[in-house]
């Protein structure tokens, strides 16, 4: 599925289109996950790994996000972030997996940076997302000769979705934090037919991130990976449990960046 407009300036986004929406729903279903190519081009790429370059070097060899609509506003990704028809597409995503229409048209990004000791405790981490649909845009990925990755490693479509926020909450707690290690294991990977994506930067991967587990690879820790993520379609968001776990995974993150 390729959504590059040939036509387009060399440092302009291609356009995302709602018709993609019946092929995406497709494959996430029967593979687990569906791709647009080549929709951020690579002066827009450059840019960004020029500016995590420098944070780099400012704050050295380790793991670091930004979270919210704060830090890619003004940015080379913001028209990415804003595009109308990428926000019809994911409710369209979200109509046809939920059976309704998305709680609001909120997106939620994120940006990740996996650098040093710190990354690899960010690594193979399995965990569901709070959202229907997650969109993965990868920025950075080590690609020198035998180098560790740091692709998408998933579970697809292991659940449905929980229809009361604390069941989901209970649930994702048993699974990442009581049994999280069990899905790292070789023969546990092979059994339940894990999937590695390998990540190309520039293309957008779709996940059903509600229902699949999935976390990323490990990279050396002279690696630096780089990857931005759009979350789309909470359906306990108005939930007061949601809220209150929200709070808790950011300090968990804020925490094990201090250490």
């Amino acid at each position: 599925m390729n959504a590059l407009d040939d036509e387009r300036p060399l440092d302009e986004i291609a356009r995302v289109e709602v018709q993609s929406a019946q092929a995406l729903a497709q494959s996430m279903d029967d593979d687990g996950v569906g791709v647009l190519y080549d929709i951020v081009p690579a002066a827009i790429l450059a840019k960004i790994r020029n500016g995590v370059a420098e944070l780099v070097e400012q704050d050295g060899n380790r793991y670091f996000g930004f979270s919210g609509a704060q830090w890619i506003s003004g940015t080379c990704l913001a028209p990415l972030f804003e595009d109308a028809g990428l926000q019809a597409l994911l409710r369209q995503l979200y109509t046809r997996k939920m059976g309704t229409l998305p709680p609001s048209d909120r997106i939620l990004p994120v940006m990740r940076v996996l650098s040093g000791k710190q990354g690899i405790r960010h690594s193979n981490n399995f965990h569901y997302d709070s959202y229907a649909v997650s969109i993965l845009l990868p920025v950075l990925i080590p690609n020198d000769p035998g180098e560790q990755a740091g692709h998408l490693v998933m579970f697809p479509n292991l659940r449905n979705a929980r229809r009361f926020a604390i069941v989901n909450i209970v649930e994702k707690a048993i699974v990442e934090k009581l049994l999280g290690r069990i899905w790292r294991l070789p023969h546990v990977q092979k059994w339940l037919s894990a999937k590695v994506v390998t990540l190309q930067p520039g293309n957008l991967y779709f996940i059903w991130g509600l229902r699949s587990l999935h976390a990323n690879q490990a990279c050396s820790p002279s690696s630096i990976r780089c990857t931005v993520l759009f979350h789309f379609g909470d359906p306990h968001e108005s939930s007061l449990l949601k809220g209150i776990s929200h709070r808790l995974h950011a300090m968990r993150l804020r925490r094990m960046a201090r250490d």
